[in-house]
């Protein structure tokens, strides 16, 4: 008998920030949205990255949140905390997704994309399917 995949939505945040960050610094600030899991994006090796204090060897750009949505409130209140912070842009929305019995997870196409500005984050509605853009 073979196991199957699961299907469903979950939260997928994209943050850009707006200038790069210590990982530490990264890590801080994203602890305005609990109970996702992190991945922090890293520029190229070949990049050179320049910070106020010069190189900064460790920068990250941006990152990715990825997980159950719980609570539509404590969302809105991490994203207006990370928009009024270091954050420049923020994409948000309940993504489709597809994950294999083996854990492979492969995510669907977003239906509509909607841009609002960043103080829209009382707005968000997390309808599935729908990319928001907040800058």
């Amino acid at each position: 008998m073979s196991e199957k995949g699961v299907r469903g939505f979950e939260l997928d945040v994209h943050v850009t920030f707006s200038r790069p960050l210590t990982v530490a610094e990264a890590t801080a600030a994203l602890l305005a949205l609990e109970g996702f899991t992190v991945e922090l994006y890293r520029p190229h090796p070949a990049a050179l990255v320049r910070g106020t204090e010069g190189e900064v060897p460790d920068a990250v750009p941006g990152a990715r949140l990825t997980g159950p949505l719980r609570d539509p409130e404590a969302v809105r209140a991490g994203l207006a905390a990370l928009l009024q912070g270091p954050a420049r842009t923020v994409e948000v929305g309940q993504r489709g997704f597809l994950r294999s019995a083996d854990g492979r997870t492969e995510w669907m196409p977003w239906r509509r994309n909607v841009v609002k500005s960043r103080q829209d984050t009382a707005a968000l509605t997390f309808e599935e399917g729908v990319r928001t853009v907040l800058e």
